[in-house]
């Protein structure tokens, strides 16, 4: 009996470790795909439009597998992960931040709406998204473009597959949302407006 109960708390530490080492890649991976994206869309300004203040367009090929559409930054949770895009054949929202189809990004005026799952797996990316309050910083990286927002407005809405979302033609605002692990059938809605941009 004593060789089993000693047999089963090795196993039990042997799972531990290797999910721990499981995580601990997947961050890491995380990372680096974050740095190359930031890497190869940074631009010297002598290489931006000039009057428009957008970076000339490079179509060199991104040298990893998930190719990042932008970089979202959230500091007050400590949240740094590549955003892309969800395409018909590729289920966007397992693997990283999905843009919503009916996004404008952060280029065009409009809105920027960005998923993500939460609660406590792997792939749930946005899980501290409710720690985020009003006035809190976002940035998005996208195309040698940092894009600097303020949270404005935060709310809960039914889990419905629908959300009104504010639309304009003349600013800019990114919305982020989530389910609300504390309030069931429920997501967080997190509206933020754009304050400014700089190359970097």
């Amino acid at each position: 009996m004593k060789k089993l109960s000693i047999a089963l708390i090795l196993i039990s530490l042997a799972i531990l470790i290797i999910l721990f080492m499981i995580k601990f890649n997947n961050e890491n991976q995380n990372t680096i795909l974050v740095n190359n994206y930031i890497k190869e869309t940074t631009i010297d300004s002598n290489t931006a439009d000039v009057l428009s203040g957008e970076p000339i367009q490079d179509n060199k090929k991104n040298n990893y597998t998930i190719n990042y559409t932008a970089v979202l930054e959230i500091p007050s949770i400590s949240l740094k992960r590549g955003v892309v895009d969800s395409t018909k054949n590729f289920k966007s929202i397992n693997y990283a931040i999905s843009v919503d189809k009916n996004s404008n990004y952060p280029n065009e005026n409009g809105n920027f709406i960005l998923y993500a799952h939460s609660g406590n797996s792997n792939i749930a990316f946005f899980k501290n998204l409710i720690n985020v309050n009003i006035k809190d910083d976002v940035y998005i990286f996208y195309n040698g473009i940092k894009y600097h927002y303020i949270v404005f407005d935060k709310y809960d809405i039914p889990k419905t597959g629908k959300a009104k979302i504010l639309n304009t033609n003349t600013e800019r605002y990114i919305t982020l949302i989530t389910c609300n692990q504390k309030r069931k059938g429920y997501q967080i809605v997190l509206v933020g407006k754009l304050l400014e941009s700089y190359i970097y």
